[in-house]
């Protein structure tokens, strides 16, 4: 190797960290209430898990019936009430589940600044 590549990699000073002085001692948090709280995280992603899951399901499901319409279209107008039918369908159903999984996050935010607040 050069000795202006060795150089290059022997002089190159690691990136500074972060200041966490201005981040709430997490030692101050009581460990049943730590524990209660990342015991909702597990559980509230392993709920989005199974959504996005079931959803994924569904959607190859509506895909393939979408797909069994498809097939039986005899005219350029039913073509297109088809394909308007199937879109609607698919944007209903995706409107419907990022809502649910919104919820669900959303529950789990305010139910970990909640245990957080208590504390301070």
């Amino acid at each position: 190797m050069s000795e202006r590549r060795r150089a290059d990699t022997l002089e190159k000073a690691p990136p500074a960290l972060p200041n966490f002085s201005n981040f709430t001692n997490l030692s101050e948090i009581q460990a049943p209430d730590f524990l209660s709280l990342t015991n909702n995280v597990v559980n509230t992603w392993t709920q989005v898990n199974s959504r996005l899951f079931s959803f994924a399901q569904a959607s190859l499901q509506s895909n393939l019936a979408a797909a069994d319409e498809l097939r039986q279209i005899q005219s350029p107008k039913d073509l297109v009430e088809t394909q308007l039918r199937i879109l609607r369908r698919a944007y209903d159903s995706y409107v419907e589940e990022a809502t649910q999984i919104g919820q669900i996050v959303s529950q789990l935010s305010s139910e970990a600044l909640q245990s957080l607040n208590k504390q301070a």
